[in-house]
């Protein structure tokens, strides 16, 4: 096998539904869809002291779980993979009105180093003493001390405070497009479709209501 087809094979591919990639089985994990969301108070990276399901009540957040900073090997190299990757649709998911927060084991000072070299658009939650983690069941593994999330988790929250979606260690290169699919499908709309506005006319007949436009040189 030549190197080129070894590297086709081996790509991840755009799963067929994004149904497929949602309400994933997390073994362990004490909430499922429609449960809402724990009140729990976490430290964020902007100093302020914020309550999970207060969190929400603005607009539909992604909260991913995830290890990093004191987190090695592929364990580290595949959480910030998922959180680089949440960092580069920024701009989609707030298109949408989505909102991303992650949560990691660490403490408030490794988590503000650690930002310092990243530059994340999105908050990040310190959940040292693993009050969070340990409510939602969120798996965990722990080496010389550092507690840190197995695998990322993505657990999707409506406005109203409800568990939307389970989304179990994406693949990074489609976990915006998931987030979206599963914000859609929850506000009632097809998760298979493109991005598009709530009520948005089909693009034929946006065609043909669009107003004239003149190009400017």
């Amino acid at each position: 096998m030549t190197a080129e087809r070894q590297t086709r094979s081996t790509k991840p591919t755009k799963p067929a539904s994004v149904d497929d990639d949602l309400d994933a089985s997390v073994p362990g994990l004490a909430v499922k869809v429609g449960d809402p969301i724990s009140s729990i108070g976490l430290r964020a990276s902007d100093g302020y002291l914020l309550n999970l399901r207060s969190f929400v009540s603005k607009q539909p957040v992604a909260f991913l779980f995830f290890a990093a900073p004191t987190a090695s090997g592929a364990q580290a190299r595949r959480g910030t993979r998922v959180a680089e990757s949440l960092a580069g649709g920024a701009r989609r998911l707030a298109a949408a009105g989505v909102a991303v927060v992650g949560v990691t084991c660490d403490s408030e000072r490794q988590q503000t180093d650690w930002i310092a070299e990243q530059h994340w658009p999105y908050l990040l939650f310190s959940d040292e003493r693993r009050s969070a983690v340990d409510r939602l069941g969120i798996p965990l593994t722990v080496n010389d001390g550092n507690y840190n999330v197995a695998r990322p988790v993505l657990l999707i929250v409506g406005q109203a405070g409800l568990l939307d979606a389970v989304i179990s260690d994406p693949e990074p290169e489609y976990v915006v497009d998931i987030v979206l699919a599963a914000v859609r499908r929850a506000e009632g709309r097809d998760p298979d479709l493109a991005d598009a506005p709530p009520n948005a006319p089909p693009a034929s007949t946006a065609q043909e209501t669009a107003e004239p436009t003149v190009a400017s040189s």
